[in-house]
């Protein structure tokens, strides 16, 4: 049975998975048509198939084929889905599974269940007694870290005390007490890592272990070898390099703010390394509802956090990605050069007006093969733009591409017209 897709419903909190794959998505694209059908309940709420559903919404398409499945309730629709998560596609981490065993046994042991019992939610998520026993023993110690869990992650996205009161249903006066309790103990385990934590801060241990093993860039050359995660999104900056950047210029809990969102790179190496984040772009990619929509050529956010304290600028590179991202012609690939430069000066100006202190980080390959072989050094005049208004160059770094960016013909061409061809990024941090 054939349905409108604008008809059915995703309800975030009845997907058993906690993120949706954009290259899952990216993939099924090429395969509309042929991919099973997706399976809802009588209301035209989905059970199963949300990469497949996401992949028909990119390919602009209107209907999709669907399976009807009864359901009796929210909790009786989650676990189907659940069950059927487990037959096919990307499974559930372990950490997944138990966070969503203790929410139905809290439900259990409140009265709350009407369409389960403990049987079912240990048939349903295939786990023995001993793994359900040991999962449900510290259940209140448990909720708690997901609650502080759930306002850290509320916290990141610079969502106001109030917001996060009005969502977690507590007070704004309970909100601040626990995001105080927070960074307290984060900033303990960090300075002492052999200590002993609480069963409801165990989500702050893992965050600050997996820290412990990043091993930094030591000089102003960054080199990549290969993909170093599965972002498919065009002109993604590295994940590493990210990570670098941040380990470098920001502390735990500043704000980042970064108006060329893109794939998304910024927010997870922000949720990674504990740093709030505001993140826009001209396009959001369907799949991220963490990147607002908003033109930077326009002014900054009216609703941009009140302090920035690092800013990360990846534009689109002018003519080497025009029309890539879009075909507005407010796209700063899609402009002159002129045209370029003046909305990168007037986001500066803006940012001086902004900030009291903090760094700005640009990163920019020179546009060569798009603009008729001419050279045109863009970071050079970003440098000056940016000392113009008040923002001293930190460091410089060179980001060298592999020589896979050039083809066949682009080498040949060089050869006989006798010039080189560039093969780097810049990315120069200010201080402001």
């Amino acid at each position: 049975m054939k349905k409108q897709i604008k008809d059915i419903k995703i309800i975030p909190e009845l997907y058993p998975r906690d993120k949706i794959n954009d290259n899952k998505v990216e993939e099924y694209t090429h395969y509309i048509g042929v991919l099973p059908a997706i399976v809802i309940n009588q209301d035209n709420i989905l059970i199963d198939g949300a990469h497949r559903l996401h992949a028909y919404k990119q390919a602009d398409q209107k209907e999709i084929e669907c399976s009807i499945m009864q359901t009796k309730d929210d909790d009786d629709l989650f676990l189907k889905a659940v069950e059927l998560n487990a037959k096919h596609g990307y499974q559930m981490t372990q950490k997944e599974k138990k966070n969503h065993v203790i929410k139905l046994y809290e439900k259990t042991i409140k009265g709350e269940a009407k369409t389960f019992d403990v049987k079912r939610i240990k048939e349903t998520f295939s786990i023995p007694e001993s793994t359900f026993s040991l999962w449900t023993k510290d259940l209140n110690e448990e909720l708690e870290g997901q609650q502080l869990a759930k306002i850290l992650d509320l916290h990141l996205r610079n969502k106001t005390q109030e917001e996060i009161g009005k969502e977690m249903g507590i007070s704004q006066q309970a909100v601040a007490s626990k995001i105080k309790q927070i960074e307290q103990k984060f900033d303990e385990i960090q300075q002492n890592p052999e200590l002993e934590i609480e069963v409801k801060y165990q989500f702050l241990s893992e965050k600050i272990d997996i820290l412990q093993d990043f091993k930094p860039l030591i000089y102003n050359i960054w080199n990549l070898h290969s993909e170093d995660s599965d972002n498919t999104h065009f002109g993604k900056f590295p994940f590493t390099f990210m990570e670098n950047i941040i380990y470098y210029y920001t502390k735990p809990f500043d704000v980042v703010f970064d108006c060329f969102g893109g794939g998304g790179t910024t927010i997870d190496v922000c949720k990674k390394w504990l740093r709030k984040y505001y993140c826009s772009d001209l396009n959001p990619i369907e799949t991220r509802n963490d990147i607002f929509k908003h033109d930077i050529t326009k002014g900054l956010p009216k609703d941009i956090p009140s302090k920035i304290d690092f800013v990360f600028l990846d534009p689109p590179y002018w003519k080497q990605a025009e029309e890539k991202y879009s075909k507005d012609k407010t796209d700063l690939g899609n402009v002159t050069l002129e045209k370029f430069y003046w909305d990168i000066t007037n986001l500066a100006k803006e940012l001086k007006s902004k900030m009291k202190s903090g760094y700005v980080a640009f990163v920019i390959q020179p546009t060569q093969w798009n603009n008729d072989k001419k050279f045109e050094d863009h970071i050079i005049k970003i440098i000056n733009i940016f000392e113009k208004y008040g923002f001293k160059e930190e460091m410089r770094y060179v980001l060298p591409y592999s020589s896979q960016q050039c083809t066949p013909q682009m080498v040949n061409i060089a050869k006989e017209e006798k010039f080189p061809l560039n093969l780097i990024r810049d990315l120069v941090v200010f201080k402001k």
